[in-house]
């Protein structure tokens, strides 16, 4: 593992009022649909579903299948592929790449509307979907379309309202106090810990990994807690980098949403200064314990950063 030497507290070299990630080529996984409804009119739309390496992903549907009929693209790349009567499972290859495509189709039994179902499988680093239930139901077209504009057109009003809220006010949570240097290391209001020493880096990370710190806190809602990490990085690379999203995965437990990501600024190549991101989640006093791997990605999705058996305090 390569370490770094620890330097001045955590809060001391932060910057405040740094912006916030921007967005990349990757899917929206956050957007990938684990609810599919069927036009009985074919829109000609295909509906992108994320998969991540290795995490097996169900589809299920309301109505019977034609034996035999899944069409996979690339199958043979799969790890395995099992059908049922409404349903088929799919386990991605472990050598999957952020981005790649692979299109799946099936056909149903009954003789409905739609006759078939199409779907885009597009591959991402963490944030796979784990089951996408599929329902055929009587809507026209136009329903169908104006109910994804208004969809859209309401994302896109979050959205910004969002990116002008933290312009304005910069981070909150956890993140806001480090960033703002309201928190130091030694605060005793919020439980911190050196996690370095303990940490598993696999050998292909992108950036040398160096002082790393968890931290903990209560908040007002009961039995639910803050948590966060702090890393300092390196660069060896030849590309500046910045984190575009985050995963944390606990064993037997889904990718928990990230609360917050703040970086001050790309963390530029083939030099000695160490940048910090920072990483916050909101969950429950239970669902913290144990251990957990973080995966950091840049826009590409093939530039990872995963640190195993990160622990919170």
């Amino acid at each position: 593992m390569s370490v770094l030497s620890p330097a001045a507290p955590l809060a001391l070299v932060l910057l405040a009022g740094a912006s916030a990630t921007t967005q990349s080529p990757l899917p929206d996984c956050e957007a990938s649909p684990s609810r599919v409804e069927l036009p009985a009119e074919p829109t000609g739309n295909v509906h992108e579903v994320c998969i991540s390496p290795e995490l097996p992903i169900t589809f299920r549907f309301d109505s019977p299948l034609v034996p035999g009929s899944l069409e996979l693209q690339d199958r043979e790349r799969f790890e395995d592929v099992s059908t049922g009567t409404r349903s088929f499972n799919i386990l991605p290859p472990a050598a999957l790449q952020p981005g790649e495509r692979f299109k799946v189709v099936v056909r149903f039994a009954d003789g409905a509307a739609p006759t078939s179902a199409a779907f885009m499988l597009v591959g991402h680093p963490a944030l796979g979907t784990r089951q996408v239930d599929v329902f055929r139901i009587e809507r026209t077209v136009e329903d169908y379309q104006r109910e994804n504009q208004e969809e859209r057109k309401k994302s896109q009003r979050l959205g910004q309202e969002l990116e002008r809220m933290r312009l304005e006010y910069g981070p909150g949570g956890l993140t806001g106090l480090i960033a703002s240097g309201l928190m130091a290391v030694e605060d005793q209001s919020v439980k911190v810990e050196d996690i370095t020493r303990g940490l598993t880096l696999p050998a292909s990370n992108a950036l040398r990994t160096g002082w790393v710190v968890s931290y903990r806190s209560t908040t007002r809602a009961a039995n639910v807690v803050r948590v966060a990490v702090a890393v300092r990085l390196k660069n060896p690379g030849t590309q500046p980098w910045k984190v575009r999203d985050a995963a944390l995965v606990g064993k037997g437990q889904q990718v928990t949403p990230v609360t917050m990501i703040w970086q001050p600024s790309p963390i530029l190549p083939d030099t000695e200064k160490a940048e910090v991101v920072v990483v916050e989640w909101e969950m429950t006093a239970r669902e913290a314990r144990g251990t957990f791997t973080l995966k950091l990605w840049d826009e590409s999705g093939k530039r990872l950063v995963t640190l195993g058996n990160v622990t919170f305090p």
